[in-house]
């Protein structure tokens, strides 16, 4: 006989993911960060993504911050990049993973690997340049690390010579160089590694002189197993969630996400759940269901809370935009737009921008979620004045110069004096 569901409430499927993402509760202030307890932030989310954007601070320290409160940033390239916690690889986007996942994740560098579109580049670079990547290879072996801006041959492509078929108008993605393209190509199939960053800029070398030798020597588990273990991490860091959502996370195919997520029921790892007003299935780890969250962060706009945009409107009812792409004259609310948490709901959100020159950090833009208004938007624009200030000291701004957009813009010039 089946057993029905378990059935949450949705303010209970609430509270589990916060206390998955390690935001039930407002970050610590004063008590020391230490390796340590980066380590474990990185462990607990399983992935940390990167991006290029710097208007404030890296995405990958912000979130950190989230979760810890003011530290120093080089202890998350510490833990990454000297003590080799972590790696990167393609986790959520390109991310910082526990390096412990590097086993499991080796599936997908075979199927990189095995890309036609990969194959189509090396069959023809091999045919124009002969001896190139086995010569950018050996540069790598004998002078890594190396960004791509070191290559002695960057192979830079001649445009007109390339037959896209495109506008050159939309072509800003394109990489006018094989030797950037080899060098990712290499590295999304696990032949170099990262070893870390100079700026943004990634440097590659031999994954032998970048990570840990028992994880090298790690045998390589089936691709189930591997998948099974990242489904895992996936639930650890969602606690409750749709097959949608897992997949998601680790940006694993949808068939196969099911078909282990079935399996980990069968071994009991994990139960279906009905949550209340999901019309998807969902599963759950085993184990209590949070009384409360008293969250209070802002997040920033790739934390791992906000990842699948669908989940964050079922869970919090709040629509989650990336309006950096967008032209400024059709942003509703701004390029750069961290939403602020507050106990268990997403009640507001902020454009910020650290003015570096005048030592302020910028909010041309604070904006209140539906339904707050009165004594709860008193309460939200008191909790967002002192994160914003908490934010800038750690930015090491000397103030917050708050803008006239968006119907918290006034309350909060005014609680910040």
């Amino acid at each position: 006989m089946t057993r029905s569901p378990a059935e949450l409430s949705l303010a209970q499927a609430r509270r589990i993911a916060l206390r998955a993402q390690g935001l039930d509760r407002a970050a610590s202030d004063g008590a020391a960060v230490t390796p340590a307890r980066v380590r474990s932030v990185l462990r607990s989310l399983g992935a940390v993504q990167l991006d290029a954007v710097n208007v404030l601070v890296r995405s990958h320290y912000l979130t950190l911050y989230s979760r810890l409160g003011p530290y120093d940033p080089a202890l998350l390239d510490d833990v990454v990049y000297r003590r080799r916690h972590g790696f990167e690889y393609w986790g959520h986007a390109a991310s910082l993973v526990p390096v412990e996942l590097r086993p499991a994740l080796r599936w997908r560098m075979t199927r990189r690997a095995e890309q036609p579109s990969w194959q189509r580049f090396r069959e023809r670079v091999s045919r124009e340049r002969p001896g190139y990547l086995e010569a950018l290879a050996a540069e790598v072996a004998a002078r890594g690390p190396l960004a791509y801006t070191d290559l002695a041959d960057k192979a830079q492509r001649d445009r007109s010579a390339v037959d896209h078929g495109y506008a050159d108008s939309t072509l800003l993605w394109y990489r006018w160089s094989d030797g950037k393209s080899a060098l990712e190509g290499l590295f999304d199939e696990g032949s170099l590694a990262a070893a870390g960053r100079r700026g943004f800029e990634r440097l590659y070398d031999l994954p032998s002189r970048v990570l840990p030798p028992s994880v090298l020597s790690t045998p390589t588990p089936s691709l189930e197993d591997g998948q099974r273990e990242l489904v895992r991490r996936a639930m650890a860091g969602l606690g409750v969630a749709t097959a949608r959502d897992v997949a998601d996370y680790f940006r694993m195919p949808g068939v196969e996400t099911r078909a282990r997520l079935r399996e980990l029921v069968a071994s009991g790892e994990l139960e279906p759940v009905r949550v209340e007003g999901w019309t998807d299935p969902a599963w759950l780890a085993p184990g209590p269901v949070p009384r409360s969250a008293d969250g209070r962060a802002l997040l920033s706009p790739f934390d791992s809370l906000l990842w699948e945009r669908s989940r964050v409107e079922r869970l919090f009812g709040f629509r989650h935009s990336f309006e950096l792409y967008v032209k400024p004259e059709k942003r509703e609310f701004g390029y750069f737009v961290l939403p602020f948490l507050l106990g268990d709901a997403l009640v507001a959100r902020v454009d910020v921008k650290a003015d570096r020159s005048r030592g302020v950090l910028l909010v041309p833009g604070a904006f209140a979620e539906a339904g707050v208004d009165g004594a709860d938007a008193a309460a939200v624009v008191d909790a967002l004045a002192g994160e914003l200030r908490r934010l800038a000291s750690w930015l090491e701004l000397d103030g917050v110069d708050v803008g006239a957009r968006g119907d918290l813009a006034a309350p909060l010039r005014r609680a910040l004096g």
